[in-house]
């Protein structure tokens, strides 16, 4: 059976002599793989869809669970986010987070269209740690995640000061906190709180500095952690900036 999906490309592994494993998150589909069979050889003219980050309409046959690509309509390259190493750590953080925290062949309309409006904004040149806050801040809310700031985790009192519990994973006050438990500044909560349900096309409006969404960025990668798996891409993403 064949099937048309629109679809981002997240990764790609080679395989045989002239094959290629393309990751890619879809509409339809969720996250599957799909076997590019002649792909990496020099004649072949589909190589550009197992590009990272490729946006376009994929056309596959569908075998049960398996898929292999038979063509693909590009939409966008989103080469530029390849040209900038921030930009493109920030692009890799945003797929990674759907490699790590959403199941193989489960749609989620909702998290497709957030992570595209995500490249987009990549795309547009916005602040591209504000745009992978951005992103991680809805991607909890999505899945049902969501980090409390307004109260705690443990007693339900709102917090004077907010401590991120890596045991818990969850935000405590200083009466609940533990030895696993660790200050986030007043400006990182406050950041998480202003870039949530934001449009990505005013984060523009939006004023933090680089230690702040660092700071914002560290608490959302460890709770990340707790709930779905590692993230490597975060601390490259905080090195890099």
């Amino acid at each position: 059976m064949d099937v048309t999906t629109q679809a981002i490309a997240l990764r790609n592994t080679d395989v045989n002599e002239n094959d290629k494993l393309i990751l890619l998150y879809s509409l339809e589909y969720g996250k599957i793989t799909v076997h590019a069979k002649g792909i990496r050889k020099s004649t072949a003219k589909l190589k550009f869809c197992a590009d990272q980050f490729c946006f376009g309409n994929y056309e596959l046959a569908k075998n049960g669970d398996r898929f292999t690509l038979k063509t693909c309509d590009q939409k966008e390259s989103f080469f530029c986010l390849r040209e900038d190493v921030v930009r493109y750590y920030a692009a890799c953080l945003i797929a990674e987070c759907v490699i790590v925290g959403t199941a193989d062949g489960q749609s989620e309309p909702q998290v497709f269209v957030e992570m595209l409006r995500a490249m987009q904004s990549l795309a547009n040149e916005a602040e591209p740690m504000l745009v992978a806050l951005r992103f991680i801040v809805a991607f909890f809310r999505l899945e049902g995640s969501a980090l409390n700031w307004n109260e705690c985790s443990s007693c339900g009192n709102k917090p004077q000061k907010v401590f991120f519990d890596g045991y818990r994973g969850a935000t405590v006050c200083q009466n609940c906190r533990s030895a696993e438990s660790n200050p986030v500044p007043s400006n990182a909560v406050a950041v998480c709180k202003m870039v949530d349900g934001l449009p990505y096309e005013k984060l523009k409006n939006v004023s933090a500095t680089g230690e702040t969404l660092k700071d914002a960025l560290t608490v959302c990668g460890k709770r990340f952690a707790c709930v779905f798996g590692n993230l490597r891409t975060v601390s490259e993403l905080i090195k890099l900036a």
